[in-house]
């Protein structure tokens, strides 16, 4: 089971990393036929490759934000589909390119698929697998990152840590953020819904119709109905106990 960051924010700086660095290879390498060209003309009509790839890779953003809020989990299966998606849109966008007038490639697309393409892009995919599994896994073990929780009424604001929060249940017409605050409980009322807020908060897992916890504060299994986070205890709906299970692998195991 794999952890998935779903800023888009953070994505464009994995997205800036890639395209940059694919520029930089493209102009000072000069792979294939780019090699006979002077490095002013390659600085001029390569770059574009490197804008292409960003936004190949910003178009899988929505669709991995999706696949994650829809499945709450990340698997190897979604990871590879969303590079796979990204390689497809990147190979249309840059073939395409390939065949203006700035460029006037020659090739066929199947020639230019395998013979310039892909050789490229099994250089870069090594540096894509690793930023997207390194940066996230950093990301997603930052402690002392801030966020806000926001309710319908202007005033109903909450900024904590995010490694703070702990629950958010439903109370009516309301919903109840449960967090630490100098290592002591405390809540706060937002009127808001659950959908609402799991919108803002997609990495919280929903365990049960009126409570979404934060993982990183599960202890154990209180029952077969019921988890113990921090200082609190929450119930667990059936529909959702073998869901859990599965989603969160570790640590929400018996």
């Amino acid at each position: 089971m794999l952890g998935l960051n779903t800023s888009v924010r953070f994505h464009t700086f994995i997205a800036l990393i890639v395209s940059v660095w694919l520029v930089v290879f493209l102009v000072l390498i000069a792979p294939f036929d780019a090699s006979d060209l002077s490095l002013p003309i390659r600085i001029w009509i390569l770059p574009p490759y490197g804008i292409i790839s960003f936004l190949g890779y910003m178009a899988i953003v929505p669709l991995q934000h999706y696949l994650f809020k829809k499945l709450r989990k990340w698997t190897v299966l979604f990871e590879s589909l969303v590079i796979l998606v990204y390689n497809v849109l990147v190979l249309f966008g840059s073939y395409t390119y390939y065949k203006t007038s700035i460029i006037n490639g020659l090739y066929p697309f199947p020639k230019f698929t395998f013979e310039v393409y892909y050789p490229i892009f099994f250089i870069i995919l090594p540096i894509i697998v690793f930023s997207r599994w390194y940066l996230t896994k950093r990301s997603l073990k930052t402690p002392d990152m801030q966020i806000t929780l926001t309710g319908d009424n202007k005033y109903d604001v909450l900024k904590l840590h995010d490694a703070d929060l702990i629950c958010i249940s439903s109370a009516d017409n309301y919903v109840e953020v449960s967090y630490l605050s100098n290592n002591e409980l405390r809540k706060k009322l937002l009127r808001s819904t659950m959908k609402k807020m799991h919108a803002q908060k997609p990495e919280l897992v929903k365990v049960h119709r009126s409570h979404l916890i934060n993982p990183f504060h599960f202890k154990e299994w209180k029952s077969n109905n019921s988890l113990q986070l921090t200082k609190m205890e929450v119930p667990v709906s059936k529909n959702y106990r073998r869901d859990i299970i599965a989603i969160l692998d570790s640590p929400l195991k018996r």
